[in-house]
């Protein structure tokens, strides 16, 4: 009795494998490639989100730079800052985070030697600091004129809130227990209108947001 010859089975190439009928070939793409795929696009995204984080640190090491330094005037310390950014931007030529004036704005307002200086500003004198900050930084006419209203309605919101801050002390110090709560409720209509619910949750909470610090051309 013969044996039986083993077979072994052929497996296909993985690019071809043959038509049920008719033998053509058809090809097929490796099962590797959407895998590879994925992988590639993973890996622009982390390279993308490495290039912003190197980007965002090298503005904050430009602000802390230019923080740092004493005695600068507002005009001194404004071009020693934009010196800094673009040292910056010469890393990253391509960052959006370098053609923003809305953020590089807040970051050089931010420094308390700018604040100090705008803060012993008249009103008149320190909307014209800001005004020339914001062009210097990158806004055109139009943005700036739109800022200026919005810091108009912010210097009116904070002297209201002065007010209120000062009268409420007088209050406290006159009143007590349910004639105080009363007073108050009053007080906060006549300064805040429909606002005065929020106001009176927001002090409930130990909150009082008129004597947070000021910070021009900002809150």
């Amino acid at each position: 009795m013969r044996r039986a010859t083993p077979v072994t089975a052929r497996v296909p190439a993985p690019e071809l494998v043959a038509a049920a009928r008719g033998g053509a070939a058809v090809a097929v793409a490796p099962e590797s490639a959407p895998a590879q795929r994925e992988g590639d696009g993973m890996r622009t995204l982390e390279q993308a989100a490495r290039d912003a984080e190197a980007e965002e640190q090298a503005l904050r090491d430009a602000i802390l730079r230019v923080g740092e330094q004493e005695g600068l005037s507002l005009d001194a310390r404004l071009a020693r800052y934009q010196e800094a950014v673009e040292a910056a931007r010469g890393g990253a030529p391509r960052s959006a985070v370098f053609e923003n004036p809305s953020m590089l704005t807040e970051a050089f307002l931010r420094m308390e030697g700018v604040q100090r200086e705008l803060a012993a500003q008249s009103p008149a004198a320190r909307q014209e600091e800001l005004a020339r900050i914001r062009r210097e930084l990158g806004f055109d006419e139009e943005q700036t004129a739109r800022m200026q209203e919005l810091d108009d309605w912010r210097e009116a919101r904070w002297q209201n809130g002065l007010l209120y801050m000062q009268e409420r002390a007088r209050i406290a110090a006159t009143f007590e227990g349910s004639a105080l709560e009363q007073e108050l409720a009053h007080l906060r209509t006549r300064h805040f209108a429909n606002e005065a619910p929020t106001i009176e949750r927001e002090e409930q909470g130990g909150f009082f947001r008129f004597e947070r610090p000021r910070v021009y051309g900002r809150n």
